[in-house]
Formats: structure tokens, sequence, C-alpha cells
């Protein structure tokens, strides 16, 4: 069910979020952000605070210039067209976080998951699955 959730949100988006005209060719990169701390307070919205294990929505995310906003979930997806893999920078800003990481993947990713998780204005990634398999924690260096 989540995957088709994510698979809308990203259909969606690819024609809204990004100026229209998405491609189905390409490489979608797609996750959930989440606090994983002890909580925060977004600095210029009142509510909602979000407390550890929460997904974050309403947060732009993007990935070499293709932006996303979470929904309320704390979904978002973007499609990467002529990806040639190496770093990836992954921004995130919105809802009192302006943080980033990046990860490296192959030129050879086509479908990639990215679960984030924000603690005290940092972003980690928590879950990394390239073309369903698991990276999490993987050096993800490549020559």
């Amino acid at each position: 069910m989540r995957s088709l959730v994510i698979a809308f949100s990203f259909i969606v988006c690819s024609t809204g979020c990004n100026g229209g005209g998405g491609s189905s060719e390409g490489t979608i990169v797609q996750g959930v952000l989440t606090e994983r701390g002890v909580g925060h307070a977004s600095s210029d919205l009142p509510s909602p605070k979000h407390s550890a294990g929460q997904q974050i929505e309403e947060v732009k995310i993007c990935v070499r210039g293709e932006c996303s906003i979470t929904d309320g979930a704390g979904q978002w997806g973007v499609n990467l067209e002529n990806f040639t893999g190496g770093d990836v920078e992954i921004l995130v800003d919105g809802h009192g976080i302006d943080s980033s990481t990046s990860v490296s993947l192959p030129p050879t990713a086509k479908e990639v998951e990215i679960d984030l998780a924000h603690s005290k204005n940092t972003i980690a990634v928590e879950k990394l699955i390239i073309d369903g398999e698991d990276h999490t924690g993987h050096d993800h260096s490549h020559p």
C-alpha cells in the first residue's frame, strides 16, 4: 500500500512539482522524512510540532535540482532524467529544517528509496534501497 501511495505521489508531483512534463524515463528517487530526535518545532510555523517517530509534512526536498514537497505522510519523490550516477546531494528545507546529506549511486540505478531521518537540524539516511537491494549502512562509493 505504501508503494502505491509513493508511486501516486510521484506521478502527481512529476507533472506539477517539477514544472510539468515528467518522463517515465530516468531514475526515480523517493522516500519518507521522519523525525528521529526528541522533536522539533518549526521556527516559521507555530505548529505542528513533530515528535520522535512522526513523519514531517510540507518540507521541500531537492535532489540534483529536482524538488518535491513531502505529503502528510512525509513521502517525497523526484525523477532524475539522464542520471549518470555519482554523488547525490539531498537538500531538505522547511518546518525549521535546513540541512543536507548525500549518497553515491551507481549509474545503473533506476529505482531508489531513501528514507531520511531528522534530528537536531541534521539529516541522515535511515534506509537506502537501490533497485530492490538494501544498501542501508553500506559504503556507497563507486569507482
